[in-house]
């Protein structure tokens, strides 16, 4: 499959046809928060797409060994029922 490079503001850009994002995986409707490692070696230019990472471990890089939702005291008011506290 040939593909041409083509100008794209001061940019140039590489269409990837919907084959090549069918046989990895990407939905060409919704490609939020999906890149590549781009390497070059010799006259060749490597796209690897990078692992999705889940909620959890983007929360964890954020949070720098800090807790990021300590548990605090809740202040539920006074009892209604027959409640004992």
């Amino acid at each position: 499959m040939d593909i041409n490079l083509v100008k794209w503001g001061n940019s140039t850009a590489i269409r990837i046809p919907k084959k090549i994002l069918d046989k990895l995986n990407i939905d060409s409707n919704n490609m939020e928060n999906i890149s590549f490692d781009v390497n070059v070696k010799g006259d060749r230019i490597l796209l690897i797409k990078k692992q999705n990472k889940t909620k959890f471990e983007l929360l964890v890089e954020q949070s720098d060994g800090v807790k990021m939702n300590p548990k605090t005291d809740i202040d539920w008011g006074n009892p209604v029922g027959k409640e004992e506290w």
